[in-house]
């Protein structure tokens, strides 16, 4: 008969889990705060979405550094004043972080953050045992907190399934409307707050970390992982012999094949690594060295192939991170096959290195990416000779179409991310004029003036229009009394309590409706058109009034529209009475 734990029990349980990790579930209670509040919080205002977002980013970093301090105090026995001098200077890195963080932050941002909750997360894994030898505790140590995370993910994934059901069942049967994003907010506080203190509840104290292998894991790696693994090594093998043989280069993107191959068999052998002792096991130790042994070429594989795209294309994030795991993967298999040690703590104790030092300083992935992409834009240009003595765009020369797409797609990578560096070789422009994506879509309009090619690029189906340089750019919104800003490119359709515009998948169509009626639909595809057979393909000369669509006390006003192979897309403001 199954026996289910008291209410008590799990009480003290949970009460016992706060008091040992005071400070960590402090800080999952402010991320489950944070993010609710940035759930709450109206897209358009877009100043305190801004600070939430940085605010969560410090929170979320900062839980796993704590959690980190808090194990290594609890397993080495630390001193009273050292965890908190940690704990304090943590706090004032993480104030640091956040004071350097861009008030807006955009991508390159979010991709910062995730390669250092990356890191802080590594550092989980390995911080109670340095200044150890203790390599087995590491493993059983590592393997409660990830049988435990799946475990915590399941639970999670149950409890926030059962409650949406609640939650839409209430609102279908007793037609209550939320006033608040329930949903989003049930997600949060289970995947934030539950989720970690159900993940805590379950780690062991220093001494009670039970030895064994579970078996289940051990199915799940040498019957399901490892064949897997053997047959994408035949593949690549394959692959291999077959440029042997036509004596040419690998594709470039197979670097990332080869990566994803190479850490998913580390990662078995992390799983398999107590068994490598065992007699009746032998197979264990025999197939982790012949598998590194077989890594050799592949690793000749992804160097060629990841700097065949750097030397064709550039350095981009992407890349760079590529570019160093296959120096991190050369110099850990060279380790484990060196025989003289096989300390696994070095592979998560790297990696995390490489998180924190990847995104700051002069060799930051962020600005050897830029400064790359500045280099190939010259050096394509000067070899054209496009370029006057200023290094301006002056000459109009015919390029390869390789070239021009290159051109182009360098302009793209500064405009994704919203950098400036381009600025110089464009006669007149100056970063001030900086305001949107319009910048960077005028400065393909300079190129195609100067670089032009006998095919024309797949880009030309792209238009776009504004009137952010035209001479008559107003429009009179005399008599509306309220206003509402409308962009695409946002994920929640755009409207208030009273005003909801349904945009259709293709954006060709906006359909306005007030207090759930329909007020008119604006067909966004038909004045593209009319727009193209005065403006021709590109044009931010547009009069103000050509981008206006208006219906009775309703006005649309555009700020840019334009379109992608049939895809529409526009931002502005609608103002109504």
């Amino acid at each position: 008969m199954i026996k289910f734990p008291s209410l008590k029990v799990l009480g003290d349980n949970l009460l016992d889990t706060i008091l040992r990790y005071k400070w960590v579930t402090l800080i999952a209670l402010a991320k489950t705060i944070v993010l609710i509040w940035f759930n709450e919080t109206p897209y358009t205002d877009k100043i305190v979405q801004n600070e939430l977002t940085r605010l969560s980013f410090v929170v979320t970093l900062a839980l796993p550094l704590i959690l980190a301090i808090r194990l290594s105090a609890e397993r080495r026995q630390w001193k009273p004043f050292i965890a908190p001098a940690l704990i304090t200077m943590s706090a004032g890195m993480l104030l640091v972080y956040y004071f350097l963080m861009d008030k807006n932050p955009d991508d390159t941002e979010l991709y910062r953050f995730y390669i250092l909750a990356a890191g802080a997360h590594l550092l989980v894994s390995y911080a109670p045992f340095l200044g150890t030898d203790d390599k087995e505790g590491f493993w059983q140590f590592n393997k409660t907190l990830f049988l435990q995370l799946l475990n915590a993910t399941l639970y999670s994934g149950t409890l926030y399934a059962g409650l949406l059901i609640a939650v839409q069942t209430v609102k279908y049967l007793f037609g209550i409307e939320y006033s608040f994003a329930i949903e989003m907010d049930l997600l949060v506080t289970v995947f934030c707050f539950f989720h970690t203190i159900f993940f805590l509840s379950k780690i062991p104290k220093p001494g009670e970390i039970v030895s064994g292998y579970p078996n289940g894991l051990k199915i799940f790696t040498q019957y399901v992982l490892l064949p897997l693994e053997v047959v994408y090594l035949v593949i690549l093998y394959v692959y291999v012999g077959k440029i042997a043989l036509q004596w040419q280069l690998p594709q470039g993107r197979v670097a990332y094949l080869v990566l994803a191959f190479s850490v998913a068999g580390i990662f078995a052998l992390l799983l398999l690594y107590p068994l490598r002792q065992s007699a009746q096991e032998r197979w264990v130790s025999i197939f982790s060295r012949r598998y590194y042994v077989a890594l050799l070429p592949l690793i000749v594989l992804l160097f060629t192939g990841i700097f065949r795209r750097i030397n064709d294309y550039g350095v981009t994030e992407n890349r760079y991170i590529v570019a160093a795991l296959a120096f991190w993967l050369a110099g850990i298999t060279l380790y484990f096959l060196s025989g003289k040690r096989d300390d696994i703590r070095w592979i998560p104790i790297t990696l995390s290195i490489f998180c924190f030092l990847g995104p700051v300083g002069p060799w930051n992935i962020f600005l050897v990416s830029k400064n790359s992409q500045l280099k190939q834009f010259e050096e394509i240009l000067a070899r054209n000779r496009v370029l006057n003595a200023k290094k301006q765009m002056a000459h109009k020369k015919t390029v390869t179409v390789e070239e021009q797409q290159r051109l182009v797609s360098i302009i793209q990578f500064f405009r994704s991310r919203e950098l400036s560096g381009l600025e110089p070789y464009f006669a007149g422009f100056n970063q001030k004029d900086k305001s949107d994506y319009q910048y960077y879509w005028y400065m393909e309009t300079t190129l195609d003036r100067f670089v032009v090619s006998t095919k024309p690029r797949e880009s030309e189906t792209y238009t776009n229009f504004s009137s952010q340089f035209s001479k008559d750019n107003g429009t009179s919104v005399a008599g509306f009394d309220h206003a509402l800003f409308v962009d695409t490119n946002n994920e929640n359709p755009p409207g208030d309590r009273h005003i909801e515009i349904k945009i259709d998948s293709s954006g060709k169509t906006w359909t306005l409706f007030r207090d759930k009626k329909e007020i008119t639909v604006w067909n966004v595809a038909d004045r593209m058109k009319a727009l193209q057979s005065s403006f021709g393909s590109h044009s931010m000369e547009v009069p103000q009034d050509s981008l206006v669509l208006a219906h009775e006390n309703y006005k649309m006003v555009f700020q840019m529209i334009s379109s992608t192979n049939d895809i529409y897309y526009g931002h502005g403001v609608l103002f109504y009475k």
